[in-house]
């Protein structure tokens, strides 16, 4: 019998969470995307000091908020992304938006948090496999809902 199988007597089998288990901070938050930005272009100015500031501040592990655009005539599934200091970056892009609109419709909670860029694809053909054309990974991104 497998030793994971196998409960001894000083110790009981645990439920429930406990302080020491890691496990329990993970999975609180479950990660549902990993993605660029849509549509920067049109709300950062990057070739201007302050569109490049802004860049640059956007580190790995900065946290960014999730907000439904149910108003936007070009997406009725548009999440608009902003910075801690109320500052709209972009949006989710399209292609990936519609489930985490409808569990945000639902009252299901999303965090975002910048993520270290990922491996630049290798030929166009893993580019259109990966990525959408609307996609700016300047600052990509991970989409984690909150349990």
């Amino acid at each position: 019998m497998p030793e994971s199988n196998i409960q001894f007597a000083e110790k009981p089998i645990r439920a429930g969470y406990f302080d020491e288990d890691i496990f329990q901070q993970k999975a609180r938050q479950l990660l549902v995307l990993k993605t660029g930005i849509a549509g920067m272009q049109f709300h950062v100015d990057i070739e201007s000091k302050e569109g490049k500031a802004l860049l640059d501040s956007l580190t790995p592990g900065t946290e960014l908020m999730l907000y439904r655009d149910v108003d936007n005539e070009h997406d009725k599934w548009a999440i608009s992304v902003y910075t801690k200091d109320d500052r709209e970056i972009g949006y989710i892009t399209r292609f990936k938006n519609e489930t985490i609109a409808r569990l945000m419709d639902y009252g299901k909670k999303f965090t975002a948090i910048v993520d270290e860029a990922p491996p630049v694809p290798k030929d166009s053909t893993e580019r259109r496999r990966t990525r959408a054309g609307t996609e700016n990974y300047a600052v990509p991104f991970s989409v984690y809902m909150e349990e």
